[in-house]
């Protein structure tokens, strides 16, 4: 029965919950972050100082590359702990009466099932993450003028359009899961878990669609910054800065909202959790996590997110 498998792992999974709502935190607030650093990378260049702007747009080039490497370590370690909970939900949907088809994976050219969409995700996740790190590194080598500077933004500009497309692809997966959590909360079990389900399948929506705005901004700014070099011979970074100040901005606000709806992704996770480890009462001799536990678990794991975001 679900009931007794759910009873059986109970503060396992109210734990795996509150470590997937923290990791998301993380993850959302690095994307943030990102954001704030390349809008003062290029809003340096603006400045009047020719030495001052150097110093600087090393300083931010540096601290931009940092963001995006955390970022990438972040989406790994998200990934894993991501790739845990859907195989509880797979588990759940495989014990579950009326629902166990959509755990499982047809093959020979079948339509894709809930096995498959995590697959995918877990997969394309794991490799927006490396290319995350990518750029990053890529970052942390800009020059600002000279000899190598069209080089090393063009090499940059072929990193975010790579990041682009691994973040499209993510954002796919998350439709892909999304669509497959509203059809979990739409088979009339438990009108708890149906509910937790609704809400986690439009929160993926969310983040899917967020994804692919900060899509397009990452591949906007990579093809501008490419066609430039027809345009400007030798690309100095005041032109670009210029030019394409807006598309930062932009990608900035994007980043901001992406920040929010992942931050709320990761509590409707804590809900399901909450709906799951609460289906079957305490039959069976079962334990159950007591509200007090969860309230306290849930603080430790906020002040661990707090300190790890100095």
């Amino acid at each position: 029965m679900a009931s007794d498998f759910f009873l059986k792992f109970d503060n396992f999974d109210q734990f795996l919950a509150h470590k997937l709502d923290h990791d998301f935190l993380k993850f959302g607030h690095d994307f943030d972050r990102v954001g704030d650093a390349l809008t003062d990378l290029f809003s340096d260049a603006l400045k009047f100082d020719e030495h001052k702007v150097a110093h600087d747009f090393k300083y931010d080039a540096e601290h931009a590359g940092f963001d995006f490497i955390k970022l990438g370590f972040d989406t790994l370690k998200l990934d894993d702990v991501l790739h845990k909970f859907d195989d509880v939900i797979l588990k759940f949907a495989d014990q579950t009466p009326g629902i166990g088809n959509l755990a499982e994976t047809t093959g020979d050219g079948g339509a894709p099932r809930l096995s498959d969409d995590f697959i995918k995700l877990d997969t394309d996740f794991q490799a927006a993450g490396f290319e995350a790190i990518k750029l990053g590194l890529d970052t942390i080598k800009l020059h600002l003028s000279g000899e190598g500077a069209n080089e090393s933004f063009i090499k940059w500009a072929g990193d975010l359009s790579d990041f682009s497309n691994g973040l499209q692809k993510v954002g796919d997966d998350f439709h892909k899961v999304g669509e497959d959590f509203l059809k979990l909360g739409d088979f009339k079990g438990s009108e708890a878990i149906d509910q937790a389900f609704i809400k986690l399948g439009g929160g993926a929506l969310k983040v899917s669609d967020d994804l692919h705005k900060v899509s397009d901004d990452f591949l906007k700014i990579a093809t501008d910054i490419k066609g430039s070099q027809d345009n400007f011979g030798t690309l100095k970074i005041d032109q670009i800065a210029l030019k394409f100040g807006e598309d930062f901005h932009k990608l900035d606000a994007d980043l901001h909202k992406l920040n929010i709806d992942v931050g709320a992704l990761g509590d409707d996770y804590i809900k399901l959790a909450g709906a799951l480890t609460g289906h079957g009462g305490n039959q069976g001799g079962g334990t159950t996590t007591t509200s007090g536990d969860s309230d306290t678990l849930h603080q430790l794991l906020q002040h661990s997110h707090d300190f790890s975001l100095l």
